[in-house]
């Protein structure tokens, strides 16, 4: 076993990964699994992550799941869970900003902005951490805005360079449901973002609160979330349908639904049209959703569909194709 004595609590072995699914299928185990706190520990379990990372010892940092799916194949490396406990929202009233922490949930921080009167509703009803909202730049397509639309700055750990850093975002640094920080961790985790920097406009809490009433009942269905089917958000990106210039998923399926079937309980919920399992669902029936819809889709249609999610397996992230070639094969 590699040496990951240098974090301030027990790294735990052989960890279960099925409580860190959302989809409530049958998921793996970790080889090592440990929790970041924000709280006087975080900087010494930063610099143990740094020595992982100088040793080649795999690790993935992740917040709240809500855009994860993991295999029956488990991780093989350290699965780095971060805790929601001791989440904080500064404003400066001078610099007419926010500073939050990472590790604060975008529902908690838009509440927070709202009482202030600053305008950050289009951020309504986004699931996860506003850490994982950043590196994602998460949005709500419809609203035509995403987090790269607030961001300042962020105060980041780079674990190659084992110190904190500013990034100021310039215009190369985001891009649809993207930015630098998601590329470079993509096969290795380089950096952590402790916290960040947001900016919006004053308009007053009713005016706020009348933009996030309209939100929220725009995406009533799709926030509907039970955990006793297990959903982790859409499947496939609808930005990236956008982009093309072609209806939601969600509207696809409304319109064709022959685009859904049921595999061993790997299906799309009928009330939110979000992709759930049972607990009986295998990886293999996951695949073959994803091989129905995707062919389905491709002959309706004309496109191919991007997946949203992250598909965590064995060695890493991985992507569609390689998880339906793995299941199926």
């Amino acid at each position: 076993m590699p040496d990951l004595s240098g974090f301030t609590r027990p790294v735990q072995n052989d960890y279960g990964l099925q409580n860190k699914h959302n989809f409530k299928k049958k998921a793996g185990n970790a080889k090592w699994y440990y929790q970041l706190f924000f709280d006087e520990s975080l900087e010494n379990d930063l610099n143990a992550l740094a020595k992982a990372y100088q040793n080649n010892i795999p690790f993935r940092i992740f917040g709240a799941h809500t855009n994860l799916f993991i295999t029956e194949n488990g991780y093989d490396g350290l699965f780095v869970d971060i805790s929601l406990k001791n989440s904080k929202v500064i404003f400066d009233e001078a610099a007419k900003t926010f500073t939050v922490t990472s590790n604060t949930t975008v529902a908690e921080f838009v509440n927070f902005t709202m009482d202030k009167g600053y305008d950050f509703a289009a951020l309504t009803g986004i699931p996860g951490m506003m850490g994982s909202g950043l590196v994602g730049n998460s949005g709500y397509t419809p609203s035509g805005k995403m987090f790269s639309d607030f961001v300042v700055e962020a105060i980041v750990f780079d674990f190659e360079e084992n110190r904190f850093i500013k990034i100021v975002p310039d215009e190369t640094f985001f891009s649809t449901r993207n930015s630098t920080i998601k590329q470079s961790n993509k096969d290795k985790t380089r950096y952590f973002v402790k916290e960040l920097v947001l900016k919006s406009e004053f308009i007053g809490k009713e005016k706020v609160r009348e933009k996030f009433d309209a939100q929220i009942s725009m995406r009533r269905e799709s926030l509907k979330i039970s955990f006793k089917e297990g959903n982790a958000g859409s499947l496939w990106s609808n930005a990236h349908l956008q982009t093309l210039g072609i209806k939601s998923f969600p509207s696809m399926l409304k319109e064709n639904p022959s685009i859904n079937q049921d595999f061993n309980g790997a299906t799309y919920s009928p009330n939110n049209r979000l992709f759930i399992t049972s607990e009986a669902t295998r990886d293999k029936d996951a695949a073959r959703l994803f091989v129905h819809t995707l062919e389905k889709v491709k002959a309706l249609y004309g496109v191919e569909l991007h997946k949203e999610v992250i598909i965590l397996d064995k060695d890493g992230e991985i992507d569609t194709e390689t998880f339906i070639k793995n299941s199926l094969n």
